[in-house]
C-alpha cells in the first residue's frame, strides 16, 4: 500500500461513511458490517499510510483518551463474566460502530468535504422525520406512532433529540455556508412534525432542556429568531393541548402504575438493583444482562420482557459493575467538562453543540433508553456528528484557537 492518499480517496471514504449513516437507519446489520470494514480501513491507514493521517489536536486527544478510559474498564467484565467469547463478541460489535468516526478523525479534514457531509445528513434525517408523518396518516405507524426509515421508535426519537439543537444552530448562525443553513431549516421542520408524530415523551423532556441550551444565545441576538421560536413553541403547544392524545401521552409521564411502558422500567430498575447487589466489582458481564435477567431476576410484574434496563448509567453498572461505572463517568465528566469548558474559553458554536448533543444522547435521553455501545440505529449518529463537529472546529478560522 502507498504511503500516500489521494485526494480522490479522501473524497470516496468521506462518501461512503456518510452513506454508511443511512444505511443505519435502514438495516442496522448492514450499517454494522459497513462499520466494520471503516475500522478495518482506519487500522490498514494507521499501519501502512501515516503520511496523510492529519495531527490529533489536544482536544481530540482529550476525547479519545476519555473513550479508551471507558473502553478499558470493560475489560475486566469481559474476563470475569464467565461467558469470555459472548462477551467479547459484544465488546468487538460495539468498536465496530467506531469506524466512521475513526476514519473521520484520521482523514478528512477538508471542510468542503465535511460541510457537504453534515448537508447530506441533515436532508436525509428531515426526510426520516417526514416520513413519521406519512406512517402516521397512511396507517403504517406502530401503535399510533411513526418510526421514520427503521429501527425502534426511540431510534428516531434520540436521533431527533440530538438532530434539533444542531439544525437550530447551524440555521441561526451565520458563519456556515448558505447550503448547510438551508439543510439545517429542513431538517428542523422535520424534526417538528417527528416530534409531534413519534410522540416520544423521553423526546419531548429531552428537548426542552436541550434546545434552549443550545438556542439562547441566538435568541438573544437575533430577535426575528426569538419571534419565529417563540411562535414554533406557542403552534406546538396549542397544537397538543387540544388534541386529547397528546394531553393523555403527557399526563401519562408520570404514570407508573397503569402505563406499563413506564411501569416495567420501573419493575426493570428493581431487577437491576438486586443483579448489581450480586455482582458488585465487575457487573454480569459486558452484553450479558439480559440473559441473566431472564433467568434469575425478572419479576412477574414486568410485562414487556424488556432486553435492556432502558437506562445508559443502570445498564453499565450491572453489566462493567464498579470498575466500569467509574470509568463511565469519567467518560461522560471529561466530555462534558472539555466542552463547556473550552466553550466557555472561546464562545463557538462547535463546542455549544458536542456538549449539548453529548448531554441530550448519553445523560438526558439516555436515562430512559440505553443509547449507547451496543446500541447500533443510535451510537454511529451521535459519533458521525461528534466526529464532523471536531473537525469543523479546526477549520473556521473564525473562531479563536483554545
Amino acid at each position: 500500500m502507498s504511503n500516500t492518499i489521494k485526494e480522490r480517496d479522501i473524497k470516496l471514504a468521506a462518501i461512503f461513511i456518510t452513506l454508511t449513516v443511512f444505511v443505519t437507519r435502514f438495516d442496522i446489520s448492514a450499517g454494522v458490517l459497513m462499520n466494520g470494514f471503516l475500522l478495518l480501513l482506519s487500522a490498514c491507514l494507521l499501519c501502512f499510510s501515516t503520511k496523510r493521517i492529519f495531527p490529533l489536536t489536544t482536544e481530540i486527544k482529550i476525547y479519545l483518551k476519555a473513550f479508551l478510559v471507558f473502553f478499558l474498564s470493560i475489560i475486566p467484565s469481559i474476563l470475569f463474566s464467565g461467558r469470555i467469547f459472548d462477551s467479547f463478541c459484544f465488546f468487538f460489535f460495539m468498536l465496530c460502530q467506531y469506524g466512521g468516526f475513526i476514519l473521520i478523525i484520521l482523514l478528512i479534514r477538508k471542510r468542503t468535504y465535511l460541510v457537504w457531509m453534515l448537508t447530506a445528513f441533515f436532508i436525509f434525517s428531515g426526510f426520516d422525520c417526514l416520513l413519521s408523518l406519512f406512517q402516521l396518516i397512511a396507517g403504517q405507524a406502530w401503535d399510533n406512532r411513526g418510526y421514520g426509515f427503521g429501527g425502534k421508535l426511540l431510534t428516531l426519537a434520540d436521533i431527533m433529540c440530538m438532530l434539533l439543537p444542531a439544525a437550530l444552530v447551524f440555521l441561526m448562525d451565520s458563519r456556515f455556508e448558505m447550503k448547510l443553513r438551508k439543510s439545517a431549516a429542513f431538517a428542523s421542520i422535520g424534526v417538528i412534525v417527528g416530534l409531534l408524530s413519534n410522540k416520544s415523551r423521553g423526546a419531548w423532556l429531552t428537548e426542552l432542556i436541550v434546545v434552549p441550551i443550545a438556542v439562547f444565545r441566538y435568541l438573544k441576538q437575533n430577535r426575528k429568531f426569538l419571534i419565529a421560536f417563540a411562535l414554533v413553541i406557542l403552534g406546538m403547544v396549542g397544537y397538543m393541548a387540544t388534541n386529547p392524545q397528546y394531553v393523555q401521552r403527557i399526563r401519562s409521564i408520570t404514570n407508573t402504575t397503569t402505563d406499563h411502558s413506564n411501569a416495567d422500567r420501573i419493575w426493570t430498575w428493581k431487577s437491576a438493583q438486586r443483579m448489581i447487589m450480586d455482582h458488585p466489582v465487575t457487573g454480569v458481564g459486558f452484553g450479558l444482562f439480559h440473559e441473566k435477567y431472564e433467568k434469575h431476576y425478572k419479576y412477574e410484574q414486568e410485562t414487556q420482557n424488556l432486553p435492556h434496563t432502558h437506562n445508559n448509567f443502570i445498564q453499565v453498572a450491572v453489566e462493567c459493575g464498579i470498575i466500569g461505572t467509574i470509568g463511565f463517568l469519567y467518560f461522560v465528566c471529561v466530555c462534558l467538562y472539555t466542552s463547556l469548558r473550552n466553550y466557555r474559553k472561546c464562545i463557538n458554536p462547535y463546542d455549544l453543540l458536542i456538549f449539548t448533543i453529548f448531554l441530550a444522547h448519553i445523560c438526558l435521553f439516555g436515562q430512559i433508553d440505553y443509547t449507547i455501545w451496543v446500541s447500533p440505529g443510535m451510537q454511529p449518529i451521535f459519533l458521525f456528528l461528534l466526529a464532523v463537529l471536531l473537525r469543523l472546529k479546526e477549520t473556521d478560522t473564525k473562531i479563536c484557537k483554545v
